[in-house]
């Protein structure tokens, strides 16, 4: 779908109920709508369902290195929203830097007059919340955003990755146990220098002490989903960030990876039509872990 500079790659599944809800899956650097293929199906049973290719990712094309950061992608976002016309209670749920993105698009929301549509609940499941380590920030930071923005260098990384182990050592460093049809999808994502320099773009223009700052201001319901074995966004140090800037937030953990809804998708799933559907926990969503 053409929108401005973006051509849109989304997937509308509709609800199989009756339903005044609109469930919004925003997947997190490097992946595209593959991550949320086995979470669909229990999802539909009782609101319609939107995964959405962010700018640079998968399928959906146009976008400028330069412009792959959170306030731009969620004005993109929001952008879409209304050209489709959104109209539904809409629940966001972002995974790792899809959190943010859709913290940032809450906070956009919550400043427009008459809004078309209500943005009610936001779900993040290993929320990317916590800041890089200083000797990123002063060392290794300022050379992404080059590296985004080089044909060259993205064209160099895309070949090494569809030739090397090195989509299948990234995958395991995750810590979950990503079946073979969803490496493949990586795979084939990390070969196309488009989606290599979308995600190197998402990496630098990620600003989390201005979203974070500006996420006080929000007043909606958020649920963060945490795994234990979580190797990429820690789980003490993000359970701080989380006390600190969303002290009313419903915190579960479970003992699964960075990807934990690609290795336990049907449990993800009714985790998140539990919240959706009921605007509080139930008993449909795992015990275990469960804490504020």
């Amino acid at each position: 779908m053409p929108i401005g500079r973006l051509t849109w790659h989304l997937q509308v599944h509709p609800s199989r109920k009756p339903s005044d809800r609109t469930i919004v899956l925003l997947h997190g650097t490097g992946a595209s709508t593959h991550s949320w293929a086995d979470l669909i199906e229990v999802l539909q049973e009782g609101a319609c369902v939107l995964a959405i290719d962010l700018p640079g990712h998968g399928f959906t094309r146009g976008a400028d290195p330069k412009n792959l950061t959170l306030p731009m992608m969620a004005r993109d976002l929001h952008e879409l929203f209304l050209e489709i016309e959104l109209e539904k209670n809409v629940i966001l749920v972002g995974h790792s830097a899809g959190a943010p993105l859709a913290i940032e698009l809450a906070y956009q929301h919550s400043a427009l007059n008459n809004p078309a549509f209500q943005i009610t609940q936001i779900i993040g499941l290993n929320p990317s919340l916590v800041p890089p380590p200083a000797l990123y920030t002063t060392l290794l930071g300022p050379m992404v955003a080059p590296m985004a923005t080089s044909g060259p260098m993205t064209s160099m990384i895309a070949f090494i990755a569809s030739s090397t182990a090195m989509v299948n050592q990234l995958l395991d460093s995750t810590e979950s146990k990503v079946s073979d049809q969803h490496r493949d999808y990586y795979r084939f994502l990390f070969s196309q220098p488009s989606h290599v320099q979308g995600s190197m773009g998402f990496m630098a223009g990620a600003d989390l002490p201005s979203i974070l700052a500006r996420a006080k201001g929000l007043t909606i319901p958020i649920s963060f989903l945490i795994g234990q074995r979580d190797s990429w966004v820690k789980e003490n140090a993000l359970k701080k960030i989380i006390q600190q800037y969303f002290p009313e937030a419903q915190i579960t953990i479970w003992p699964g990876g960075h990807l934990l809804h690609e290795e336990q998708p049907l449990a993800a799933a009714k985790y998140i039509q539990a919240i959706a559907l009921t605007n509080r926990e139930t008993s449909a969503a795992p015990a275990y872990g469960r804490g504020k």
